[in-house]
């Protein structure tokens, strides 16, 4: 347990190593949730009444929470993977005595607990002077918490399971930024999933990407039945069961088909 709290403490310590490039990521991550909350205005104002199927408040509270919370929820496993296996550097990751998935997860997931302290928290009290009235429904914030610790989970395993596919590509970024885009846009990362038509968002109900998103902003905004509430939870638990049998098995092919780059 002791090597993968070790990994935790490095990937914090190689998120704060430039400081000036966390201070360049936070002024970013405050100029595109402006944007977000400026154009989101706009939109109501030139369109009265429900755009998306949301109310105007109803909608910036999604997007000010969805904005935030992809700050936490940025996955580099993938590129970090890829590199490794094009400088060679996979061979050292692979004989060291640790499961290399975890190890990875441990890493990660101290670079998120860092990215949590030093946007998250400071970028909600920003919006919270922008927004009139409260971003959060109370009543669901453990509903909703156990969400995001869920959708954290499937989004790790599905960008696990796109970097493990670099075994056999050797080059996944093509890859990568087609998946990205699709997934960006099916999770609700950029707009309300309220918004789709009926046609995308029956396929939407069979794919992972609401899960990672739209299912706990949905969750911490919007007031909400238990029975619905149930019902999300629990498709982010099949989700997660899935992915990681996938990533499993994706792990035991793959190990046995890399090829050794670089070194």
């Amino acid at each position: 347990m002791r090597k993968y709290i070790d990994y935790m403490i490095i990937g914090i310590k190689e998120h704060m190593v430039y400081s000036s490039s966390v201070w360049a990521a936070f002024l970013s991550k405050i100029i595109y949730l402006y944007m977000q909350f400026a154009m989101w205005n706009a939109l109501f104002s030139s369109n009265p009444g429900n755009v998306t199927g949301l109310s105007h408040e109803n909608t910036i509270r999604y997007v000010i929470a969805a904005t935030i919370l992809s700050t936490f929820m940025e996955c580099n496993v993938t590129v970090w993977i890829n590199n490794e296996i094009q400088t060679g550097n996979i061979a050292n990751q692979l004989i060291r005595p640790m499961d290399f998935r975890a190890m990875i997860f441990s890493k990660h997931l101290g670079t998120s607990l860092i990215k949590a302290l030093l946007y998250c928290f400071p970028l909600f009290i920003l919006a919270g002077f922008s927004f009139h009235g409260p971003i959060l429904c109370r009543s669901q914030i453990g509903f909703g918490l156990i969400s995001i610790a869920a959708a954290y989970l499937i989004q790790f395993f599905y960008s696990l399971i796109i970097g493990l596919m670099a075994f056999w590509l050797i080059v996944t970024w093509p890859l990568n930024m087609l998946l990205a885009a699709i997934y960006k846009l099916l999770s609700g990362s950029w707009i309300p999933a309220q918004m789709f038509p009926d046609l995308l968002t029956k396929i939407n109900a069979f794919l992972p990407f609401r899960a990672i998103y739209a299912i706990p902003v949905t969750i911490i905004t919007t007031p909400m039945e238990r029975s619905r509430i149930y019902t999300d939870l629990a498709i982010q638990l099949i989700w997660i069961i899935l992915l990681f049998g996938i990533t499993i098995l994706t792990w035991n092919i793959g190990k046995k088909k890399l090829i050794v780059q670089g070194g």
